[in-house]
């Protein structure tokens, strides 16, 4: 073979090797740069199957409603009432607004029924509802103050100067601890001086499940053969919640 034969063929043998070369880096250069790109951009992870407990049937908190007996109690009732000798059948409502501090019933037509709270007083009132009108000086209060441990203490600071007693310039007319309510600890009897309506007021001290509260009720006497058979039933439904 003639030398310059042998130099062309060496020199195509040269061009077609460095062709293969830079073809198979050029390759291996798009194959590297798709792997970084998956790497440095963020990539959003598959949704997960484990769910937030909140979420999850097995591990949500139970929606048990109360069953407790206060859930159980009917909305409304019908008990006897005997007004001056005679006696009637009335209907009582259950009264639940404040179900975690106590419930009662009360006559459903006899009453109107606020809650009302306090930092330092929680409870309902119950005003004697005479042919639809609301009588604000006619009514039960039920009172939990956080300012007393026990009972004792509750009676003293109710009727201690500066007092509830005494800004009411209630006088005391008599004073028991027999009170036909499983709760009450003692009943003291008011009257309202310079009154031309005469007015009472019956404060029961009160103890029950480990909480402190007192009662009040307050009416003309002349109200008082149907005023004190209604309220009754509020202070005898009374149950206090532990």
């Amino acid at each position: 073979m003639k030398p310059s034969l042998t130099l062309s063929v060496l020199g195509a043998s040269l061009v077609l090797n460095t062709i293969t070369a830079c073809t198979s880096a050029s390759n291996n250069a798009v194959d590297s740069g798709d792997g970084s790109d998956r790497a440095s951009v963020p990539t959003q992870s598959e949704p997960s199957t484990a769910q937030s407990p909140a979420a999850t049937p097995n591990n949500q908190p139970e929606q048990t409603p109360e069953t407790t007996k206060d859930s159980e109690k009917p909305t409304t009732k019908t008990d006897m009432i005997s007004v001056e000798g005679e006696k009637s059948e009335v209907t009582l409502k259950l009264y639940d607004e404040l179900s975690q501090v106590f419930t009662t019933y009360f006559p459903k037509d006899d009453f109107v029924a606020e809650s009302r709270g306090s930092g330092a007083d929680t409870g309902s009132i119950f005003y004697y509802n005479v042919d639809g009108n609301k009588n604000k000086d006619v009514y039960v209060s039920i009172s939990f103050p956080t300012w007393a441990n026990n009972a004792e203490q509750l009676e003293r600071l109710l009727t201690a100067k500066g007092g509830l007693v005494q800004k009411n310039q209630w006088q005391m007319e008599s004073q028991t601890k027999e009170v036909p309510y499983s709760w009450a600890k003692e009943k003291i009897l008011y009257k309202q001086p310079g009154s031309s309506e005469n007015i009472l007021a019956e404060l029961y001290i009160g103890e029950m499940n480990g909480k402190v509260f007192y009662v009040i009720t307050h009416f003309p006497a002349e109200y008082g053969d149907g005023f004190a058979p209604r309220a009754d039933f509020i202070l005898k439904n009374l149950e206090v919640k532990g």
